[in-house]
C-alpha cells in the first residue's frame, strides 16, 4: 500500500496480476503521484503499471494524473467517476495505445470511451462470497464479461483443508446465454443462482448493472 503525500485519503494498492488500484473518495490529482512509495528519491514508479482502477467512490480524475502512465493499456472505471481531465497528451497517449476502457453501461466511463475513440467493456462485478459448510471453505462469485461483451460466471473456490499446512480450491466459468440479464431483476436474478441468493439481492452494483443494463438495451423479458 502506497500513499498520496498530498491527501492521506489517497492510496493506491497492487495485487500481483491485477492493475493499480487508486483507493478513496472524491477527487484525485496529479500531485497525488507523489507517493510514499517514491519518498521523494525520483523514481517513476507510475511507469511500472500498464493498468489502472479506480474505486467506487472516486468521482474525478485531475489534469495530469493519467499522463505520467505511458505504458496505460486498459482502465477500470467505477460509476461514482464524473470527470476526467483530459489534455491533448492525453487524449494522444490513449488513442496511440488504444487503450481499453473497463466501465458501466450508461456511466461517464462509457461516454468516455466514446468521445476518445477508445474500446468499451463492462466492468467485472463482484457479487460476494458465501461460506461452505466444511473446512472453512466458500466461494465467490463474479460477473464477468469476455472480450466479445459475452457474460460469464467467474467462480472462485477456496478450503483450507484438514490442516493450516493443508489448503485447496480453484476457479471455474460458466457460460451464460448473451441476453441472460434482460429484464432480470435482483430478485429474478436471485431465483436463478440461489446459493448466491442473500448476497445478490444485498450488492448495489449488482442492481445498478441491472437497471441500467436494461435501461440500455430497452428490452424487458
Amino acid at each position: 500500500m502506497s500513499y498520496s503525500l498530498h491527501n492521506e485519503d489517497i492510496s493506491f494498492f497492487y495485487t500481483f496480476g491485477r492493475p493499480l488500484k487508486v483507493c478513496g473518495e472524491g477527487k484525485v490529482c496529479e500531485e497525488d503521484l507523489d507517493v510514499s512509495y517514491d519518498a521523494g528519491k525520483g523514481r517513476s514508479w507510475a511507469e511500472e503499471y500498464d493498468g489502472l482502477e479506480f474505486e467506487k467512490g472516486i468521482t474525478e480524475v485531475g489534469p495530469g494524473f493519467l499522463d505520467a502512465f505511458r505504458g496505460l493499456k486498459y482502465l477500470v472505471l467505477p460509476y461514482t467517476l464524473k470527470s476526467i481531465g483530459v489534455t491533448p497528451a492525453l487524449k494522444a497517449l490513449l488513442q496511440e495505445r488504444n487503450v481499453l476502457v473497463r466501465g458501466w453501461y450508461g456511466s461517464f466511463g462509457e461516454r468516455f470511451a466514446q468521445e476518445n475513440g477508445l474500446r468499451f467493456r463492462q466492468a467485472d462485478i463482484f457479487v460476494g462470497a458465501v461460506p461452505g459448510r466444511e473446512y472453512h471453505s466458500g466461494t465467490s462469485l463474479e460477473f464477468r464479461f469476455d472480450e466479445e461483451e459475452k457474460p460469464y460466471c467467474f467462480f472462485d473456490e477456496g478450503s483450507q483443508g484438514w490442516a493450516a499446512s493443508n489448503s485447496g480450491g480453484g476457479t471455474r466459468k460458466q457460460a451464460l446465454e448473451e441476453d441472460f440479464f434482460v429484464g432480470q431483476t435482483v430478485e429474478s436474478l436471485a431465483e436463478c443462482l440461489p446459493y448466491f441468493r442473500n448476497v445478490i439481492l444485498e450488492n448495489e452494483d449488482v442492481r445498478y448493472f441491472l437497471e441500467t443494463f436494461n435501461r440500455r438495451c430497452g428490452n424487458l423479458r
